[in-house]
């Protein structure tokens, strides 16, 4: 399969999982638009059956302005018939895309009910337009909504300040998680494919990687027990050698089997040895050995 192709259907696919808690919150501050319920209807539209005209053509008038004419023939009054010539008149637009004229005229012997204006609220008058990429950045990531959080990579950032961003939309989306008792990880995988517009994806999967490595080492039972150890270490040998010196060979104890957590949790998520030795600050032959144990 095409990878663009591949790569839109992705992006499609976030949007259409999010749209509620994405572009609800966002619609409703950007427009003004005060919501107070709403329901999804099916999105699928059937095709548009082949209409055939009546008459068309393309005129000049004498102000040397060019037009189409339509004309349809009528014997009995229709209710939908405003909304027929609208679906002709879009048809028409698109393709020819000059100012059109539509005339129907009528043979019936009844009396003509047919209504050929549409209300104020029927008229199409263009749409609104959400440029993401002119949004805040600050507000985005001042969001509690971890769907519309992620939408800051996509908002305009500086190169030089692209990797401080990406820090605070992952410490954000840390912090809601722990909140809200969410699956972090799927925020994350979302937030790394939308990168992928912005041409951010390599930047995107070295922070991640990193920060999350940190995040799951702070809830790692080995590593409270590490940090847990160094302290008790360092406060029975302040008794022997002067607390100050104790405390020092107890850090230093909680920070080696910190490390030795990095690289526990490194393992469980499938880094390479090498990437391991950067994250921990270990030993290549040291975690090459914890390795070896794990397996």
């Amino acid at each position: 399969m095409d990878k663009k192709k591949t790569n839109a259907n992705l992006y499609d696919r976030i949007f259409k999982e999010n749209a509620e808690s994405i572009f609800m919150p966002l619609i409703q501050e950007y427009l003004n638009l005060q919501i107070k319920h709403f329901k999804a209807l099916p999105t699928k539209l059937n095709k548009t059956l082949e209409r055939e005209l009546d008459f068309l053509y393309e005129i000049i008038t004498v102000n040397n302005q060019k037009q189409l004419l339509h004309i349809e023939f009528q014997s009995s009054n229709d209710a939908k018939m405003r909304y027929r010539i609208g679906e002709y008149h879009s048809l028409l637009l698109s393709k020819y895309r000059i100012p059109i004229q539509h005339v129907v005229i009528y043979l019936g012997k009844a009396k003509a009910k047919m209504q050929n204006d549409l209300k104020e609220e029927e008229i199409y008058k263009g749409f609104s337009l959400i440029n993401l990429y002119e949004l805040d950045t600050q507000k985005l990531l001042s969001s509690q909504v971890p769907e519309v959080v992620i939408l800051a990579i996509l908002a305009e950032t500086e190169e030089k300040k692209l990797e401080a961003v990406l820090r605070l939309i992952i410490i954000q989306l840390k912090k809601i998680a722990k909140l809200k008792q969410i699956n972090l990880n799927i925020y994350l995988t979302q937030l790394q494919i939308l990168s992928r517009l912005r041409k951010f994806e390599k930047s995107t999967k070295i922070i991640i990687e990193d920060m999350v490595i940190q995040y799951d080492i702070e809830k790692d039972y080995f590593y409270q027990q590490g940090m847990e150890k160094g302290l008790k270490k360092g406060k029975i040998e302040g008794h022997e050698e002067g607390m100050e010196k104790g405390m020092e060979k107890g850090m230093e104890k909680g920070a080696y089997l910190k490390a030795k957590s990095v690289v526990l949790v490194c393992y469980k998520r499938g880094i390479s040895i090498e990437d391991a030795v950067d994250f921990s600050g270990l030993s290549i032959e040291e975690v090459k050995a914890i390795y070896e144990g794990l397996e």
